[in-house]
């Protein structure tokens, strides 16, 4: 705002030295000085509050009442943002994310409770925005305002001194005037959609009583097919096993009974040598 101003008042007195024409300094000096708009107040009435539900239901079986939960938010405007399920402990979970429209929130939230075996946890949770909302218009009627006057200027400027520098320059400042009312519209629509449409949470489980005696993917002949495939690696591995002890062991142990054999046949001889040369003691007389 600060940037426009000293630009719409440097452009002005260039406009006033200009000698063969009619200056318009008034006439812009009038529009410059419009005051700023008053900030909007968004009255009592008028909330902009973004809702959120947030469910835990306990439930007979979660695929089927999930279909259930998504009929009824397509039946009344509403639309599915994302789901998920899951199978924990041999019963399947699910979660589900539902956008409806704010005014539906609570008819929706009671058809959703109603056929479950019982309410968990619910909560619904509320984000006012209606002053952040107030301030975003309040700063887009004044950015339109000065867009209009720095249009207008513009014109003035190509019409009366032509200056290729000055022509930039409010060029420049209004290029990013429009930047600024774009983004801040884009945030005003966010805030809009969000306010317009609420968002319920929804978990979905199981129910204890409803556990299967027999888990759905429990398959005896699989069990079976696994368990001899097993015994029979079991078998390959005690027949490796024996393979290498006979084709491995088996020489090692020829070997070594070699070499004690010919240890024994050396010894045998050595030792009688020893004795030999051992001196023998004296016979004993008895007297």
């Amino acid at each position: 705002m600060r940037t426009a101003t000293a630009a719409i008042a440097f452009l002005l007195a260039g406009c006033a030295q200009e000698p063969s024409l009619k200056s318009p300094a008034p006439a812009l000096a009038q529009r410059s000085a419009v005051p700023e708009a008053a900030p909007q107040v968004v009255p009592a009435a008028v909330r902009m509050v973004i809702r959120t539900a947030n469910m835990i239901l306990v439930v007979d079986n979660a695929a089927e009442y999930l279909s259930k939960v998504v009929a009824i938010v397509e039946g009344q405007g509403g639309y599915v943002a994302d789901t998920r399920q899951w199978r924990e402990d041999g019963q399947l979970r699910a979660t589900a994310t539902l956008r409806i429209p704010a005014g539906n929130l609570t008819p929706a939230l009671q058809a959703i409770r109603k056929d479950a075996v019982r309410v968990s946890e619910e909560s619904v949770s509320g984000q006012d925005v209606s002053e952040e909302y107030a301030d975003l218009g309040a700063q887009l009627t004044n950015l339109r305002a000065t867009e209009s006057e720095l249009r207008q200027l513009l014109t003035s400027v190509r019409e009366r001194t032509q200056k290729a520098s000055e022509v930039l320059e409010v060029y420049k400042e209004l290029s990013r005037i429009r930047g600024d009312i774009d983004r801040l519209q884009g945030r005003v629509d966010f805030i809009k959609q969000m306010t317009a449409m609420s968002t319920i949470n929804v978990e979905l489980v199981p129910d204890k009583l409803s556990e299967p005696i027999v888990e759905p993917g429990w398959r005896p002949v699989a069990i079976a097919k696994a368990a001899a495939r097993n015994f029979v690696a079991v078998l390959k591995g005690l027949g490796a096993v024996l393979i290498w002890a006979i084709v491995f062991a088996l020489p090692l142990a020829l070997v070594f009974g070699l070499f004690v054999f010919l240890g024994k046949k050396l010894w045998k001889p050595v030792n009688q040598w020893r004795r030999r040369r051992v001196p023998q003691p004296p016979p004993v007389i008895g007297g």
